[in-house]
């Protein structure tokens, strides 16, 4: 029996050629094993229909409308990609996460200069401390599911009669810096879009403008998060004769940690798949708000070019 799943980034491709236009939005296969498949595609027959329709009206190129519909199908499914919130990551963990100044005074600033962890009302091991001690254990099933990403050394911890004060401190700041790092990787999978995003923003035939500001924040929808996602994603714009072709990509899990690679992608389509298709639907749509709206101005369309 095969099995159809999705374990790969997305790959976009927007192309026209002559009188035939071809949208596709895809995933490549990424592996096989026996009796199990991976592949997946999103169906875009829908953009098919659309596009020629308003690039007949002569108001823009193929190139500009490929390109600028790809970059608002990317950020629309950034946008409405959910993401876990700081207060869920916390609550998981069992601490509460408090800022405070150089000179030791509590911060109520959003990125405060100091943190500082403590276990949340009522609960004497939080689980934040059992996970720190799972990464110091080499045959643990958190390093088994990790793998062994995050594994600490079995030994790092001081024993022995008067190290007490010693090792809480250290496991604190351990558990700290752990919740301080899942805060600044929220919204990861929706930075696999980021690439793409700032790609044909940048892209002279990009029409809805093309400020800077704009382009960065888009193209990183968590500022906290100090990961270079450059090589989460991509976008590749080609002209060829009457043919543009537009390729966007998120690639979350392509690459890196295999076991976590795994899981990156199984997230990337739980969570990114919808909002994807609804994406490519809702710009569909707006093209052919546009495309009747011009026809009840009286435009005509000529598609002796197409």
């Amino acid at each position: 029996m095969t099995k159809t799943q999705h374990l790969r980034g997305f790959y976009g491709f927007l192309s026209v050629s002559g009188k035939t236009v071809k949208i596709e939005f895809v995933r490549l296969p990424a592996f096989c094993v026996p009796d199990i498949e991976f592949t997946s595609s999103v169906d875009v027959s829908v953009l098919q229909r659309a596009i020629p329709q308003v690039v007949a009206f002569g108001r823009r190129t193929l190139h500009e409308q490929c390109v600028t519909s790809a970059a608002f199908i990317c950020l629309d499914a950034q946008s409405n990609t959910i993401a876990v919130t700081v207060g869920r990551i916390d609550a998981d963990l069992e601490v509460q996460v408090r800022g405070f100044t150089a000179k030791g005074r509590a911060s109520r600033a959003k990125r405060p200069d100091h943190k500082i962890s403590f276990p949340v009302a009522g609960v004497r091991v939080p689980m934040a401390v059992l996970i720190i001690m799972a990464r110091m254990n080499p045959g643990s099933n958190y390093n088994k599911l990790t793998g062994g990403r995050w594994a600490l050394p079995a030994n790092m911890l001081p024993t022995g009669p008067g190290t007490a004060l010693e090792r809480q401190a250290m496991i604190q700041a351990l558990q700290t810096q752990m919740a301080s790092s899942r805060h600044s990787s929220t919204h990861f999978i929706q930075h696999g879009w980021g690439p793409a995003i700032r790609t044909l923003l940048s892209d002279p035939a990009y029409y809805a403008g093309r400020s800077r500001m704009r382009i960065n924040a888009q193209a990183k929808i968590n500022p906290t998060n100090l990961l270079n996602n450059s090589s989460l994603g991509n976008a590749v714009i080609e002209l060829t004769g009457d043919q543009c072709v537009v390729m966007a990509e998120n690639d979350i899990g392509g690459a890196g940690n295999a076991v976590l690679a795994e899981k990156h992608r199984a997230a990337l389509i739980r969570v990114g798949l919808q909002p994807l298709e609804q994406a490519i639907y809702k710009e569909a749509a707006s093209i052919f708000r546009k495309v009747q709206d011009y026809l009840d101005r009286g435009m005509k369309q000529d598609f002796s070019n197409l």
